[in-house]
Formats: C-alpha cells, sequence, structure tokens
C-alpha cells in the first residue's frame, strides 16, 4: 500500500514543517526528506532505527546528519496517510516532553479542523 505524506498548517496558511526544513543546511534536509519518502513506501513497517512510537498515536522519525539528530514526529491519519506535526533537532537524551506535547495538541488540531474549516489543517509535503 502507497502511502501519502501530509504537513502540519495552522489556522493562518504557516507550515512549521517546512519552516524546519527550509532552515536545514541542504545534506540535512534531503536526509530527513528520505526519511519522509521511506515512511510514504513503506508505511507502518519501518525499523526502528528508523521510526518509533513517542506516545499515544504520535510516532517519530529519527534521522541523523553528521553528529546531528532530528526528530520528526507524525501521526498515521485517515485513509493511508501521515501528518508531520513537529520537528526539532535533538539536543539531550530524552525527548523534550514539550515537543511531544505540541504534537500531540496539533494532531487534536487537525482531527477538529479536518474538513470543516476553511484553511485546512493539513499540505501537501515538498520534495525539495
Amino acid at each position: 500500500m502507497a502511502w501519502e505524506v501530509l504537513y502540519y498548517q495552522s489556522r493562518r496558511g504557516e507550515s512549521p514543517i517546512e519552516d524546519f526544513l527550509d532552515s536545514l543546511e541542504r545534506k540535512a534536509r534531503a536526509k530527513c526528506l528520505t526519511y519522509i519518502s521511506l515512511l510514504e513506501e513503506n508505511g507502518l513497517n519501518l525499523p526502528r532505527s528508523i521510526a518509533a512510537k513517542v506516545r499515544g498515536e504520535i510516532w517519530e522519525l529519527r534521522p541523523e546528519w553528521g553528529s546531528t539528530e532530528y526528530r520528526l514526529f507524525y501521526f498515521a491519519f485517515a485513509h493511508g496517510r501521515f501528518v508531520v506535526l513537529h520537528c526539532v533537532v535533538k539536543k539531550r537524551q530524552r525527548l523534550r516532553g514539550t515537543d511531544i506535547d505540541l504534537a500531540e495538541r496539533r494532531r487534536l488540531d487537525v482531527v477538529r479542523r479536518y474538513p470543516s474549516e476553511g484553511t485546512p489543517p493539513v499540505r501537501p509535503r515538498t520534495t525539495q
């Protein structure tokens, strides 16, 4: 089954996911996008080195470039889709609870706003 990956979008039409990816050095961004492509191709069948459950319905992609670890929080949405909710540079051994809480709030925002709101809570992902 082919999956579709979407990015969280705020009520103002902003995409914090695209902003995060755009802020990365070219090769780090390419690595993150490769992991997103792996999620599209393999869905839930990814090894723990690539994806892991964080809490509740929140999962993480775990790309690394050089000595920097990145975390892309996402959840499985309806009809074969995933929504990337939040991204961070991992700087400690454990994930920060505030980052997980933000991902959970955005997940609830997507579920509540979809499909009834004028500004959709998700947008198609960029591939570059």
